[in-house]
């Protein structure tokens, strides 16, 4: 049976782990944009821009007050320009992008199983041991500090430009020494 008006729910899902350890760093839902999410359902589902192409990484998500206590940014969600706070490194995971190096660690993947009402986007960044080029070469995990590798927000955008989600979370230092390995999933879902 068809029906002439649904609703729909878009989830999202960020995990960041280590390679070379397999420590899990961050397991946590994030916020959707709900605007420029819609903007990008309808570009997508017309050939438009609206597809995922990098996930862009910022050190503006938290911030140490003097009693030494994490106080976290709102995600940006609002405004059809909403950015990160302090975007310092992007990286292209659309596979069919001419820019992406690395097409075997930097990739979207549609995943659904017949008979279910939603289906998941997985996409998989991986931040090789030597990118950023200028971060540090060891891991400081005593130093919570905003460098400019040590990330605190994470988001995605489409190949409009639009940031489509966004979280802030505790500051991730990315230093030579480790891979980090990061998936974004997102859940579209009818509801």
């Amino acid at each position: 049976m068809l029906s002439d008006i649904i609703k729909y729910k878009a989830t999202g899902h960020l995990r960041i782990w280590e390679k070379e350890t397999g420590k899990v760093l961050l397991d946590h839902h994030n916020a959707i944009h709900p605007e420029n999410m819609s903007l990008a359902i309808a570009m997508a589902m017309a050939h438009g821009k609206g597809y995922i192409r990098e996930m862009v990484f910022g050190n503006g998500g938290v911030r140490v007050n003097a009693s030494n206590e994490f106080l976290y940014s709102a995600p940006q969600t609002i405004g059809r320009m909403a950015t990160l706070y302090n975007e310092t490194f992007s990286k292209i995971v659309d596979e069919h992008d001419a820019g992406n190096n690395d097409v075997e660690n930097n990739y979207i993947e549609v995943s659904h199983v017949t008979g279910n009402v939603y289906s998941d986007v997985l996409v998989h960044c991986t931040l090789q041991k030597g990118e950023p080029s200028s971060q540090n070469v060891l891991n400081s995990d005593n130093d919570i500090t905003t460098q400019e590798y040590q990330f605190s927000e994470v988001g995605l955008r489409t190949a409009e430009g639009d940031l489509i989600t966004h979280i802030c979370h505790y500051p991730i230092e990315k230093a030579l020494n480790i891979t980090l390995q990061i998936d974004y999933n997102l859940r579209f879902q009818i509801v």
